[in-house]
This record gives C-alpha cells, sequence and structure tokens, in this order.
C-alpha cells in the first residue's frame, strides 16, 4: 500500500496531502491564490482552482497490476468523470464517463508485462473535477522506481527532467479535451517528458493580482495563454492591453532569465461577432505586439487550431482531443525552433524499443 512518502516522490504538478481517513488528496494552487478570491460571485474559481489538471503519478515499476479506489468531487463547469491510466506512454485504462455516473469506484488495472520487467506508468488526474485517492497499492511483492532513479536494468535511466509552468485560461487548465492526457499542456509535456504544472483557470483573464511567488514549483520554462475572456470582459481593447502589459512584467520579474512564451487565443466560432474590445483578430494582434514589446516569444493561436466546429467539443470555443492535438503540436514545432529540447529524451518509451 502506498504511503504519503511513496506518494511525494511520485506525484507532479501539485502538492499531494494525507486525510485522516487515508485518501491522498491534491492542490495545484498556493494558499494565496485560493484567498485571492473572496466575492461570492467567484465562488466558481475557487471550484476550478482545486481541479487536479495536469496532476499525475508518475513511475516505474515491475507490478503486474495497480490498484486504487477513488472519490470524484467538485465538478466543475461539466458532467464528467475522468482518469487515465498510460503504460510507457499509451493510455490502456481509466474511466472516461459523459455524463459522469460514477463518481465513487475502484480500479483494478492490469499492467502488460509483454515479456518485460519494469514498466512507466502514468496515472492522469481529472481536470475538471477534484479527486482523493485511496488504498493504493501493486501486486505482492513489487518494486517501484522514481523517475529520478531510473530502473536497475538501466532500460529507464533516471533523469531530472525540465519543468514547464503553464498559465492560462480554461483551455490551459483542460477543457474541453476527453481525456485529461490529451490536454495540450499535458501533451507537450508528455511529448518532451518534461515535468509539468498546470497553473490554467478557467474562466479567468489577465490579472497580475492572482501570480504568486510562492508557488513551490521552479520552473525551466513559462507559458501564458490568457486572452479569450479578456475580449469578452474588457470595457475596451485598450484595457485588456494594459491589464496583459501588467501581467507579463510581472511573469519576467518572477521568472528571470526563464524562456517565457505567450500563446494567444484560439479561433473560436463566434469571432465575427465584436465586442467592447472590438474586432476579435486585430484585439489577439494587439496582444501578441505587447508580448513582443517585451521580448517575450509570441505563438499565434489563431493560426495554431483548426477554424472548423468539428474540432471544438462546444462547437464554440474550448477544442476536443482533435484540436488541443493540432494546438499542442504547433506549440511543440515551435518550442524546437527555439533550440528549447536539446536534451529532448522520448522517456515514454524504453531504450530497447
Amino acid at each position: 500500500m502506498f504511503g504519503l512518502e511513496d506518494m511525494k516522490k511520485i506525484v507532479y504538478g501539485g502538492l499531494v496531502r494525507e486525510k485522516e481517513t487515508g485518501a491522498f488528496t491534491f492542490s495545484r494552487m498556493t494558499v494565496k491564490q485560493y484567498g485571492y478570491f473572496t466575492r461570492e460571485e467567484d465562488a466558481r474559481f475557487l471550484v476550478r482552482m482545486g481541479c487536479t489538471a495536469g496532476i499525475c503519478m508518475d513511475f516505474y515499476t515491475d507490478s503486474g497490476s495497480l490498484e486504487f479506489d477513488y472519490e470524484i468531487s467538485g465538478m466543475s463547469d461539466r458532467d464528467i468523470v475522468q482518469l487515465d491510466i498510460c503504460q510507457n506512454g499509451v493510455r490502456t485504462g481509466g474511466p472516461a464517463q459523459k455524463p459522469g455516473k460514477d463518481t465513487v469506484g475502484s480500479i483494478h488495472h492490469r499492467i502488460d508485462r509483454d515479456g518485460h520487467r519494469w514498466n512507466r506508468i502514468t496515472v492522469w488526474l481529472p481536470y475538471m473535477s477534484s479527486i482523493a485517492l485511496k488504498n493504493i497499492s501493486l501486486a505482492p511483492g513489487a518494486s517501484l522506481c522514481t523517475l529520478e532513479e531510473g530502473t536497475p536494468d538501466g532500460d529507464f535511466p533516471g533523469r531530472i527532467r525540465k519543468k514547464l509552468l503553464c498559465y492560462g485560461d480554461s483551455i490551459t487548465q483542460g477543457y474541453d479535451a476527453l481525456h485529461p492526457s490529451q490536454s495540450y499542456a499535458v501533451r507537450l509535456a508528455r511529448y518532451f517528458d518534461w515535468e509539468l504544472w498546470n497553473a490554467g483557470l478557467s474562466g479567468y483573464i489577465f490579472d497580475a493580482g492572482l501570480l504568486d511567488d510562492k508557488l513551490p514549483f521552479r520552473p525551466d520554462i513559462v507559458t501564458v495563454a490568457f486572452g479569450t475572456n479578456d475580449w469578452n470582459w474588457a470595457e475596451s481593447k485598450e484595457e485588456a492591453v494594459r491589464n496583459a502589459e501588467r501581467y507579463f512584467d510581472k511573469i519576467m520579474e518572477l521568472y528571470p532569465g526563464r524562456p517565457i512564451f505567450y500563446f494567444s487565443p484560439l479561433w473560436r466560432k463566434d469571432t465575427g461577432v465584436p465586442t467592447k474590445a472590438g474586432e476579435f483578430r486585430p484585439f489577439c494582434l494587439a496582444l501578441l505586439n505587447a508580448a513582443k514589446e517585451r521580448g517575450i516569444e509570441t505563438i499565434d493561436g489563431y493560426l495554431a487550431a483548426p477554424h472548423k466546429e468539428d474540432a471544438l467539443a462546444d462547437g464554440i470555443l474550448h477544442p476536443n482531443d482533435e484540436g488541443m492535438a493540432c494546438y499542442s503540436e504547433y506549440a511543440a514545432k515551435i518550442f524546437m525552433k527555439y533550440g528549447l529540447t536539446e536534451d529532448f529524451w522520448p522517456g515514454w518509451f524504453a531504450c530497447r524499443y
């Protein structure tokens, strides 16, 4: 049975705590960030902060099975139960129920040994709900190795991975990928085998006040992806740009010397209807220009994903798994262009393959 110390070694993307009941809970926001929203009408943001977006258990094992109990709570806007189990990068288990009926359940997952002793197992937790895990266990007598240790036979060498920190709104949090392993932030981290911390907050905007220098994660690479909600909320394009400028300045202050990328909004179906902030495309270009003026690298989201309703899960704004795949592939090409991946190692696969 996994204990708290075991969990601290294999949980990435957030902090893990053990309740008196023996259940493990997870968080990716700081106390200051939780305390930022005090108005009753902002309670929805507190629920979304509690979602376990980008958090995973990730380890090597020679076990033939993995078992645990789960309880889903704090669903955010969508009625869906989701959890992905991946073996050497391939999704092999976990529920994806829409509508989400079984919020309490048990997983009895068979690990396909395929003639090999060691496998890398990654369990991606939900991005639009909270989850508690309990009674996590491997087969009797099985061993566990951390990613930093690697496996004794050398098939999976130990390594210290680069760290990717993603700020943004609902699309960064993961909406509306069916599977948590398919959001663009997770896909980017998986592709380069980077350690991810997803600080995305659904429905939010450029707001430097929400940033906290006490976030327990020191990134090598930072991405920022706000703008689509600002286009709806801002009283003018100029107001939104000022908010973005303050945000960019704060990000650069928090992470000096780190590569910082700004992802401008993706295409959305309602771009033909101007808001108080004006037409959508000029609005996005103004945000890109604000980032460029500060030396922040930019990725033009308008060019990154399909301009088709069938790539949007809600038909308006949020990408489905296909849209997320296009977005992450476009971003990955930009990252490679900037030479961020010299130490790229396809860590999802054993060296023998």
